[in-house]
């Protein structure tokens, strides 16, 4: 009677998704999946392509081929990010000796703009475009803090957007543009954060025994999607937008991690480790009540 009951309780707490498909076959590194479209039908994502190089990587999810995004580049570039109507693209590259410029690309007008390097070893992190293309954050680390700031599509205006103790990181928009989610060690440990954009107040929405990392909101804005070792494993967790019902996804020995949604919100892509071999995975999500 008391295995029944553990058994009931586990799978109350993990969700009824779908089984994973494996999406790539070489088993390199991965890291960082970013949708190009609307349609769902290109990826972008990171690729450790030489000992020394993160090369941009192109897949198409129909044929399950990919080739690299800029094929000349001898640089490493990742956490690409891409705007909702897919004409902007922003990415970190590497200057040298950890030396980190965003780059930010109009892909209509074939024209780019740059956040150059700050001084030492720093640079940007992790950008986000707000919805309607007006802002895109980015996490910089400064003055022994790592906080969160915006600049517009030309690289100007820099603004600082989130300011405390620790590192705050991860950013990424809700799609009604109102507010963003970010992880934050501001309290010993990385927790999940929501900020609201037109008042400015701030909101902590996970508070777990482990890191919680790599926050995405859902396309219709009603869940988020994340990371957390919580349970002595990095595993892919979901929770309604409030913080509330966290639901774990994944169960295996080995890490998953850097979940994105697909534009359908019916399906995640994410890094799996499967006996060593690192590929991206999609899975069938269970249909839920929004909140």
């Amino acid at each position: 009677m008391q295995m029944v009951l553990v058994c009931c309780v586990l799978l109350s707490s993990m969700a009824l998704a779908g089984p994973p498909v494996r999406l790539t076959k070489d088993g390199h590194p991965k890291r960082d999946p970013v949708f190009l479209n609307a349609s769902g039908t290109e990826l972008l994502y990171v690729h450790l392509d030489k000992p020394n190089q993160l090369r941009l990587m192109k897949l198409s999810l129909p044929d399950q081929k990919s080739v690299p995004l800029h094929p000349q580049e001898t640089r490493s570039e990742f956490e690409p990010a891409v705007s909702a109507d897919g004409r902007y693209l922003a990415f970190v590259q590497n200057r040298g000796n950890l030396s980190l410029a965003l780059v930010i690309q109009d892909l209509m007008e074939n024209q780019s703009s740059e956040v150059p390097p700050g001084g030492g070893f720093s640079g940007m992190r992790c950008p986000t475009f707000a919805p309607n293309n007006s802002r895109l954050l980015f996490s910089y680390p400064e003055e022994g803090r790592q906080q969160i700031y915006s600049v517009d599509l030309k690289a100007k205006n820099k603004k600082m957007i989130i300011d405390s103790e620790g590192v705050n990181n991860w950013p990424h928009f809700a799609p009604q543009g109102d507010r963003f989610v970010f992880a934050s060690s501001r309290d010993d440990d990385y927790e999940l954060y929501l900020a609201d954009t037109t008042c400015g107040s701030l909101r902590r929405l996970t508070e777990s025994p482990g890191q919680d990392i790599r926050p995405r909101f859902s396309p219709d804005g009603t869940r988020i999607v994340f990371t957390s070792n919580r349970d002595k494993n990095y595993e892919l967790y979901v929770m309604k937008a409030d913080g509330s019902e966290v639901t774990r996804l994944t169960n295996h020995p080995e890490q998953d991690d850097y979940a994105i949604w697909h534009p359908n919100g019916k399906q995640l892509i994410y890094l799996s480790e499967r006996d060593g071999a690192f590929d991206l995975y999609t899975m069938d999500l269970p249909s839920v009540d929004g909140g």
